[in-house]
């Protein structure tokens, strides 16, 4: 993966093929997810033993379908990974551990 910034990840959240209603989703919210991403991957950076999708959740007041959407792009950007670790979800399913990547985006 080539060397990926944050302001990378402002992407289109719809595909050329969607209808219009989609891009125009696509504007709306995508200041917002933005302003999301950021903040996960802030949160993530200050906890450097790992969060949860709930945990993370928990920390920024998102809903967590809403957090874990952002912190799969900031995955799929090289700034988030998998632990390796799992905690217990509340459901008591084993969720998986993210943590921020200590040297930035992949290169």
């Amino acid at each position: 993966m080539s060397q990926m910034s944050i302001d990378d990840l402002a992407r289109p959240v719809a595909r050329n093929t969607d209808p219009d209603t989609s891009h125009a989703a696509a504007r709306y919210t995508e200041p917002r997810a933005n302003t999301n991403r950021a903040l996960a991957l802030r949160v993530l950076a200050e906890h450097p033993g790992g969060l949860t999708d709930f945990e993370l959740a928990a920390l920024t007041g998102l809903q967590q379908t809403s957090i874990g959407k952002r912190r799969g792009e900031l995955r799929d950007g090289g700034f988030v990974e998998d632990s390796g670790e799992r905690r217990a979800s509340p459901s008591g399913a084993q969720a998986i551990v993210w943590k921020a990547k200590s040297e930035g985006a992949d290169s």
